[in-house]
């Protein structure tokens, strides 16, 4: 029994770390393709905006939509000043790297600068993860709307409006 129990564990921790892993490596990506959905976005509300839309579903929802982009925003931001931070950082090791002493004092630093970019990666993919989620469900309450149904509270339930 403590075996299996045991097996279990291990593939559930074993499922974890992957998953963790092709996040954390798909970074670069994921922050590209929320680039896109944020300019996306921005023309969405922009268009918004000069239709002065008046239906308040209409309302409610580029409000959220609105929430979320100032989110999008954020975490770019976040990414755009690690990335900057990391280049100083690599072009002060390099300039330090000239002379033999500045090597051999910069090799145990860099240990926590690599734990610490791998943590980085990992905390924005998950920030990207989340967003992505907020993302769909507005989209999903949107279209549940267009088509008829409105999302509950309760369970995610659909409920039909119209009268049959």
């Amino acid at each position: 029994m403590a075996r299996a129990l045991v097996s279990g564990i291990t593939q559930q921790l074993g499922s974890f770390i992957t998953s963790e892993f092709k996040l954390t490596a798909s970074v670069k990506e994921e922050i590209q393709k929320l680039e896109s959905k944020f300019r996306t976005i921005q023309a969405v509300l922009n268009d918004a905006e000069k239709r002065q839309v008046k239906e308040e579903a209409v309302k409610l929802w580029l409000d959220k939509l609105k929430d979320v982009s100032y989110e999008m925003d954020d975490v770019l931001d976040e990414w755009n000043t690690a990335m900057i931070k990391a280049a100083i950082a690599k072009e002060e090791e390099e300039g330090e790297a000239e002379t033999s002493t500045a090597k051999k004092r910069k090799v145990l630093p860099l240990i926590p600068n690599i734990n610490f970019s791998i943590l980085h990666h990992r905390d924005i993919a998950h920030k990207i993860k989340e967003l992505n989620e907020k993302l769909d469900e507005i989209v999903t309450e949107r279209v549940m709307r267009l088509h008829g149904f409105e999302l509950t509270t309760r369970g995610n339930a659909l409920k039909w409006l119209r009268d049959h």
